[in-house]
């Protein structure tokens, strides 16, 4: 599907067909399976995620869209993930996409030909189970100076994971620990030697949890000493993956607001005819337009490449901000109705604010962009 190669997107982009046609069928599945209006409460949501990620999965095949076919995946790339990333944004779904298909798939995927990786694969590219990555400590730091988890004898790890987005529902932890050779990658299993403990999130569709490893019996994927490289390849296409994802919800925000600016009647005229009104949605539509190109760029360029780690720092350090202006913005326009379990945007507003904390930020990120630029990347 992914045919076109980085560096050919000059000029004006158009899409192939085939993808056109792919957004259309998760347009129409989104609608129909997440419908906005309804807008449920965190309690009522939960069911409907794992519904959603059984069709999803079972149905579409999103859970294996990035992997190679030789191991049951789709076996294409960014462009086809980040069109899914930016029809399920528009939505806000939740499930564990983004944790076990992005995250920790692109993570065993950067292993290289591991025989453990190979094992594990197939049944997450099914949807059959489902992983996590974990990495961040007491730290918060997406560094790998602020690992502190270790292997012991018989690969046994100690040590404690913090916010470790999806880790509730995995049957399978992808860890990064510290071992004689350096920092490596793990797979550890719910069970003996691991507590997962859930925390109270703000946005109830997407679960965190806190990992403690305790002797925890474990299995080394990769080369010992070359989990870093795997774990920042995993980073790239998690920025790529939230940045359109942000997209898609910038522009049902958008959407929203324009449509309630044009109906909603203030002093006999529609809100929308007020300056200030405005203004507000023509900041909306320049910031959503501004992301849209950042993560279309960075989707395409080659996993890994100079390119790739540039586009996908410029669209995290835009989509983040840019989302959540956008949904304070909407929040706005729609008054305080807004922020009601009774509809939707605050949901938006929750999902930007809780994303800001994913991966590393914003502010890391023009710290990246600029130690690129002094290197000539």
């Amino acid at each position: 599907m992914s045919e076109q190669k980085s560096g050919q997107m000059s000029g004006a982009f158009h899409p192939p067909p085939e993808h056109e046609e792919f957004r259309g069928v998760l347009r129409k599945l989104t609608e129909s399976r997440v419908p906005l209006g309804c807008a449920p409460a965190p309690a009522a949501a939960d069911a409907g995620d794992r519904e959603l990620w059984q069709t999803l999965a079972g149905e579409l095949g999103l859970a294996g869209l990035v992997v190679p076919e030789r191991h049951g995946g789709g076996g294409f790339g960014r462009p086809e993930l980040a069109i899914a990333a930016e029809e399920l944004g528009r939505a806000v779904a939740g499930g564990p996409l983004f944790a076990s298909a992005v995250l920790a798939t692109e993570a065993l995927l950067a292993t290289g030909p591991d025989a453990t990786a190979a094992e594990v694969l197939p049944g997450l590219a099914a949807g059959e189970r489902v992983a996590a990555l974990a990495v961040v400590e007491r730290s918060r730091r997406w560094q790998p100076d602020g690992i502190e988890t270790t292997v012991g004898e018989r690969a046994r790890l100690r040590g404690v994971k913090e916010a470790v987005l999806g880790a509730a529902e995995a049957d399978v932890l992808v860890v990064a620990a510290r071992g004689p050779d350096g920092l490596s990658l793990f797979l550890v299993e719910p069970g003996q030697g691991v507590a997962v403990e859930a925390r109270e999130v703000l946005d109830p569709s997407r679960s965190i949890a806190r990992v403690v490893l305790t002797d925890a019996p474990a299995r080394p994927v990769g080369r010992a000493g070359e989990g870093w490289p795997a774990v920042e390849r995993a980073l790239e296409a998690g920025a790529v993956f939230l940045a359109a994802e942000q997209v898609g919800g910038s522009q049902a925000l958008l959407d929203a607001a324009t449509e309630h600016a044009g109906t909603r009647v203030q002093f006999g005229r529609p809100v929308g005819q007020f300056q200030g009104v405005k203004h507000r949605l023509a900041d909306m539509a320049v910031r959503t337009e501004l992301g849209r190109a950042a993560a279309t760029w960075a989707a395409w360029q080659e996993p890994g490449s100079g390119p790739a780690r540039l586009g996908a720092a410029v669209a995290r350090a835009h989509c983040a901000q840019a989302y959540l202006q956008t949904a304070l913005d909407a929040i706005q326009v729609h008054g305080g109705m807004a922020i009601t379990w009774e509809h939707h945007a605050h949901r938006f507003l929750r999902r930007a604010r809780a994303d800001l904390d994913v991966l590393p930020g914003p502010a890391e990120q023009r710290r990246l962009l600029e130690s690129m630029i002094g290197t000539g990347v």
